[in-house]
Parts: C-alpha cells; sequence; structure tokens
C-alpha cells in the first residue's frame, strides 16, 4: 500500500473518532456508560425498566448454563426447580433495587451505616436460600456437569466484562491482582 494511502487511511481514522468524540460531548459527556451526574446506569433507569433488564439477563445466563450441561431428562425436574428458584431471587433483588432508588439518601453515617447492615442482613439470607437451591440441583449433576456449572453459575449476576478475573475480558490474564488490596 502506497505511503499517501496509509496516511489518508490514518487521517480519516482520526478525523472519525474525533467526531465521536465530539458527538458524545455534545450530549453531555453520555456515552450510555459509567457514571453520570453522579448516578450509574442502573439508577438512572426507571424501575420497570431496571425489572425487566435484570430478568432478561438472568433469563439468558439460565438458558446458556442449561444448554451448557446437556441435562437428562431425569435432571430436568431439579433443573426446573432450580430455575425457578433463580427467577424468584432475581425478581426479589430488582424489587428491591427499585424500592431503594426510590428511597431518600441517607443523610448521616449512623443512618448509611444502618441502610449497610440491612442490606448485610437481606444479602446473607438471599445467599442462604440460594445456596440451597443450588445445593438441590448441583446433587444431581455428573462430574463434568459440575465443572461446568462451577466454571459459569461463578459468573451469574455479574455484569458481562464487569466480571475481574483471571481469564474474564479485561482482567489480567496471569492471575496478576488490580493493585494494591484488590483482586
Amino acid at each position: 500500500m502506497k505511503t499517501w494511502m496509509k496516511t489518508t487511511l490514518a487521517a480519516s481514522l482520526i478525523a472519525m473518532s474525533g467526531l465521536g468524540a465530539s458527538a458524545a460531548l455534545a450530549r453531555g459527556g453520555d456515552c450510555g456508560f459509567g457514571p453520570q451526574g453522579g448516578k450509574a446506569g442502573w439508577q438512572r433507569m426507571a424501575p420497570e425498566q431496571m425489572q425487566a433488564r435484570m430478568s432478561e439477563r438472568a433469563d439468558l445466563h439460565l438458558a446458556r448454563l442449561e444448554l451448557a450441561l446437556a441435562l437428562t431428562p431425569q435432571q430436568q425436574p431439579a433443573w426446573n426447580a432450580f430455575k425457578g428458584a433463580m427467577t424468584e431471587r432475581t425478581a426479589r433483588m430488582a424489587a428491591e433495587m427499585a424500592r431503594r432508588t426510590q428511597q431518600e439518601a441517607p443523610k448521616t453515617a449512623i443512618e448509611r451505616m444502618q441502610r449497610m447492615e440491612e442490606m448485610s442482613t437481606l444479602r446473607q439470607a438471599e445467599m442462604a436460600e440460594a445456596r440451597k437451591a443450588v445445593e438441590g440441583f448441583y446433587g444431581t449433576l455428573s462430574d463434568a456437569q459440575k465443572k461446568v456449572f462451577d466454571a459459569d453459575f461463578a459468573a451469574f449476576g455479574s455484569k458481562g466484562g464487569h466480571r475481574m478475573g483471571p481469564g474474564r475480558e479485561g482482567a489480567p490474564r496471569d492471575g496478576a491482582r488490580m493493585g494494591p488490596g484488590r483482586g
């Protein structure tokens, strides 16, 4: 390729990148990702949108997991019970998130700590219920299916590439930590 063609292509690429950045800045810097105006994407959504999006993500993940496990007809009743429990859990979590977005923000350190305690208690109860559902289903799996489940279920509830672990998109592949005290 001739030098003038390379230069033209590079200039075009730079111009298009600048145009995209200008458009994003014209919209107030809102590219649809990350915190904007002190609120992250989930908090900007209407509660109905949030519930629908969480439900959609959970359904998609469960469908992928079901395909990856290649369940036998004998395992199907246990899968259906597990899937129902996870679907209910997702609905409860979405409703709780919607409820929290409607609440007034705590004003004092004491109020913030009380809210954190309440959330911790709620998460502990949700985790205990989820563990029971997993235990009921996990016992029906073969050793090969357990390996698939262990790998795939670790990402359940994560937001795609946001889950940072070795081998995940955007994460160090050698297991290195992201920074002091992180990882």
